[in-house]
This record gives structure tokens, sequence and C-alpha cells, in this order.
């Protein structure tokens, strides 16, 4: 069993590429019975981070569009052409929500990762 003892939005875990599914609330435990192989297994968790932490992210870099206070002034060029922002942002709104010192959201595996074994004799299958 693999629980994740605190965090925040989605998370999908896979132990051996097999998907263990998504959690999204507590308990945030999975059962890794079926696709745990004997010896070394490797587990992957991704984790999904809030969209206002990707929007302070790209506050970070230069603007690629011009505002008038906090609304779109027009659209830009770049857009238009359906080409990727100049600047290397990875994201676009036409109103300016955010600004490069707003602090990041908690957001994502907050805490440890615990892996449980378990034996279980002939009839008995709980976790």
């Amino acid at each position: 069993m693999a629980r994740f003892r605190r965090g925040q939005e989605l998370r999908r875990s896979l132990l051996e590429w097999q998907s263990l599914g998504v959690l999204w609330k507590p308990p945030f435990r999975v059962n890794a019975t079926s696709a745990a192989r004997p010896g070394v297994n490797k587990l992957v968790v991704k984790v999904t981070n809030l969209w206002p932490n990707r929007l302070i992210g790209d506050e970070q870099l230069p603007a690629d569009c011009e505002w008038d206070g906090q609304q779109l002034k027009a659209w830009p060029q770049w857009l238009l052409d359906g080409r990727p922002s100049p600047t290397g942002r990875l994201t676009f709104t036409t109103w300016h929500h955010w600004t490069k010192d707003d602090p990041l959201i908690e957001s994502g595996l907050l805490g440890p990762v615990t892996l449980r074994t378990a034996v279980f004799s002939a009839g008995h299958s709980r976790l």
C-alpha cells in the first residue's frame, strides 16, 4: 500500500507503469498489490499543480502582450498567428490576475510517502 500523508490537488500513481488510480481526496492511499512484483519496483507519482501557480510562474518572464490595467489591450500577434509566446510563457489569459510578486499557493505532494507491506494468510485479503 502506498500512503501519501498530505497533498493538494490531484495525484496519479503508477507502479511498474501500471496505473494505481487518481487520488483527489483523503484518504490518500492506494492498494499496489496487483502491480507489485518481487524485488525492486518503481513507483511514479504525477502531481497536478494549481493553475494560479503556473500563471505566477509565467509572470517571472518578460511580458508577451500589452495590458490596459488588468484587461488585455489587444490580442498579441504571436497568438493570432498561432505561434507560441516569444518570451517562453506557457499560459495566456485575457485578464491579468496575478503578478510576479504574488505568493505561490500551497500545492502538490506536501508530506512523506509511506510504502507498507502486508502478509496475508489464505482466504484473507484486507489492507
